[in-house]
């Protein structure tokens, strides 16, 4: 078959005009983007300038940080106000600026200290159902940074309680020392866990007497610590529950509790607080043997029972400082116990 067969019938000028357009070369037609949207065509500016992305980056690194200090838990520093409240010398300028810096101070302490938790325990957090959000397990937090983050502010916290008194750099260095041997190990042994971390309530409680130069009646060291004990058996019940049959895989020393053992030791712990308060009530040198700071009893005996029954559900008492903001009742029943100490103590 020719060439021409195709052509036959036509014109053999048109064809040459054919042949003609077959030796240009076609002009190929612009393809449309399949998905064009208005950043495409640069409506709307949508890249970021590199001083904006690097400051967006920064934003994010340092809200990261402040995160892994745990601002919720600095609830738990008020307790070196105890010193100043009890020795009625909140009128007292010198006093309560003292107090004011040892909280300050113990916001640093306890910020670095969390870092050299989360550094430690990264590993275990990621495969926690609440803990992987933490920034150094979700990889938001260089740990690089978070290094050099929990050295400044462990030495700065120390080197400031020690300008302010050597006896209170002193206590700082005992919180910071038994703290990191609860991260990097003692952590891991039953009951001596419990008892290193309500050992830190009192040192708070420590560090706010001597920070005012003034010595707190023993009953109320006393009442300190068996609260702390119970806030963190709480915790160690709360976890049980949340987490099951799984729980010694997340915190291996939570194989050697059972929630029969904790249930008996948080109400005989809570038994034995309700006692010691009442007798320092009774015997604090701040109320001269007057018994008017019994009427505060009731305040306490139903804010431990309201704890009491948030550990037995499934973490209800995993953060005991969230906790007081999520229980109006629990909340209310504190706020009115502060506001009759004070009343008793500073007006009638």
């Amino acid at each position: 078959m020719s060439g021409e067969s195709f052509t036959e019938g036509v014109d053999p000028s048109q064809r040459a005009s054919d042949r003609g357009q077959q030796t240009e070369s076609p002009q190929p037609r612009p393809a449309a983007a399949p998905h064009s949207s208005p950043e495409d065509f640069g409506l709307t500016g949508a890249e970021d300038s590199p001083p904006a992305a690097a400051a967006r980056g920064f934003f994010t690194v340092a809200l990261a940080l402040l995160r892994s200090t745990r601002p919720q838990q600095w609830s738990k520093n008020v307790l070196v106000f105890a010193g100043v409240v009890f020795s009625q010398q909140l009128g007292d300028r010198t006093a309560l600026l003292a107090s004011v810096l040892t909280f300050g101070l113990y916001v640093l302490a306890s910020g670095g200290i969390y870092l050299v938790n989360d550094m430690l325990d990264v590993e275990a957090d990621r495969a926690h159902p609440l803990k992987r959000e933490r920034p150094l397990a979700a990889g938001v937090l260089p740990f690089r940074l978070a290094l050099v983050a929990a050295v400044v502010l462990l030495s700065g916290a120390i080197l400031g309680a020690s300008l302010m008194q050597l006896a209170l750099g002193a206590i700082f260095t005992l919180y910071v020392g038994v703290n990191v041997a609860y991260s990097a190990w003692l952590k891991h042994v039953a009951l001596l866990d419990v008892c290193l971390i309500a050992s830190g309530f009192l040192l708070r409680a420590a560090a706010g007497a001597v920070a005012v130069l003034t010595p707190i009646s023993p009953w109320l060291y006393l009442c300190t610590l068996l609260l702390a004990l119970l806030i963190v058996l709480g915790k160690r019940r709360s976890e049980l529950a949340l987490l099951g049959p799984q729980a010694a895989r997340h915190r291996p020393n939570l194989a050697h509790y059972s929630t029969v053992s904790l249930d008996r030791w948080l109400k005989g712990i809570a038994a034995i607080t309700v006692a010691a308060y009442v007798l320092y009530t009774l015997f604090a040198p701040a109320t001269l043997g007057s018994p008017t700071l019994l009427v505060t009893v009731p305040f306490v005996l139903f804010g431990l029972l309201r704890y009491l029954r948030a550990t037995r559900t499934p973490g209800g008492a995993d953060s005991p400082e969230m906790l007081l903001f999520r229980d109006p009742w629990l909340l209310g029943s504190v706020a009115l116990w502060g506001a009759t100490i004070l009343l008793l103590l500073y007006v009638a």
